[in-house]
Order: structure tokens, then C-alpha cells, then sequence
């Protein structure tokens, strides 16, 4: 679709340079875009890795507490297992033009326990859990990498369709389009010219 612009010189030498910044943002954003899935790919293969792990360590977790409910009355495991304490610090990685979250763990420390009271499912299901928590964060930060890399891919396809499909062969149509008219004109012109200059050879 032809733009709606005054079929200039001026206007043409506008449209041209404007159809070479879009052109040239267009493979900047191709290029962002290739980088961006490339990355996409790469964590979501980290992620499905580690989801496995964190799969695989919550299942004996799993099995292990539902040991301990069932040998322990509900009512009782508040007083037996004390609160612990945990401290998390919250970085921010730059990844392209991307802010992503990474955690880092400052203080761990599961609260106490009564070791004669208490299943010795537990001591498992906590010893697990130590193992688990690294991945965890690694897991939650990866989540959060996958989610802004799939908006920012979303964002920046619709932006080199926008150019690709809509803006260069509208500018393209549109430079044609007052080329072909200024030539016109040109020939036009010309024509005047060749007949001014016969009126003057007859006279």
C-alpha cells in the first residue's frame, strides 16, 4: 500500500533514506531474533535437565515426609520440627537487552528437629532437600530466563514482520510509485521543451 506523501525529489530522497534505515533494522532484528531463540533453546534444555533432577530428588522427598505423616500424628509435627531460616539475595544478569533474576542463597538452615520423637524419614527428606535447593533456584531463574526470552521473541518477531511484511514494500511502493511519476513529468517536460524550441526555430 503506497504511503500518502507529496511525489517530491525531496520526498523521494526522504523515502529512500528511510527505506535504508528499515532496511537495515530489519536485519538487526533478524539477527536479535536468531540470537534470542538460540538462547531460548539452550535454556530450555538446561531447564528440562534440571526439571528432571528437581523431579527425581521431589519424589524421594515426597515419599520420605509422607513416611513421617503417616507414622506421626499431624497435631504433633509442629512441635517437633522448629522453624528454620533462610536468607536469599536477588541478582540481576544481563542477557541482551534482558534483566533476568539470579539467586543466590545467603543463609540455609533447616530448624531443628527432635531426633528420638521423630522418623528417621526425616533426616532423609532433609538431607535431600539440601541437595535440591541449588537446583531449585537454578530452576526458578531459568523459568524466569525462559519466560522473558519467549516475550522478548514474541515482541521482536512482530517487529521484523511489521517491517519485512508491511513497512519496506509499503516505502518500496511508495518510491515506485513517485519515481515513475517525477519521470513522467520528466518526459512531460521535455516535450514542452522540444516543442518551445521548434515554435522558436519556425519564428
Amino acid at each position: 500500500m503506497k504511503l500518502k506523501v507529496n511525489p517530491n525529489r525531496m520526498e523521494l530522497m526522504r523515502l529512500r533514506r528511510r527505506l535504508i534505515l528499515a532496511q537495515r533494522g530489519h536485519k538487526l532484528l533478524k539477527d536479535k531474533l536468531e540470537e534470542l531463540m538460540r538462547n531460548f533453546l539452550e535454556a530450555a534444555r538446561q531447564f528440562n535437565r534440571i526439571k528432571e533432577e528437581v523431579d527425581q530428588e521431589f519424589r524421594i522427598i515426597t515419599r520420605s515426609l509422607a513416611l513421617v505423616r503417616v507414622a506421626q500424628a499431624h497435631s504433633e509435627l509442629p512441635a517437633l520440627i522448629k522453624d528454620g531460616e533462610l536468607q536469599l539475595e536477588v541478582k540481576t544478569g544481563r542477557l541482551l537487552n534482558l534483566a533476568v533474576p539470579e539467586f543466590e542463597t545467603k543463609r540455609f538452615e533447616p530448624g531443628d528437629y527432635d531426633f528420638i520423637r521423630t522418623e528417621s524419614e526425616l533426616e532423609v527428606a532433609i538431607k535431600h532437600f539440601r541437595q535440591l535447593w541449588p537446583k531449585l533456584l537454578e530452576y526458578a531463574s531459568l523459568w524466569k530466563k525462559l519466560e522473558l526470552l519467549a516475550t522478548e521473541i514474541e515482541v521482536t518477531r512482530r517487529r521484523v514482520n511489521a517491517l519485512e511484511y508491511i513497512l519496506i514494500p509499503n516505502l518500496k511502493e511508495t518510491i515506485q510509485a513517485i519515481s515513475s511519476r517525477l519521470e513522467e513529468m520528466e518526459r512531460s517536460y521535455q516535450v514542452q521543451l522540444m516543442r518551445v524550441k521548434e515554435i522558436v526555430r519556425q519564428h
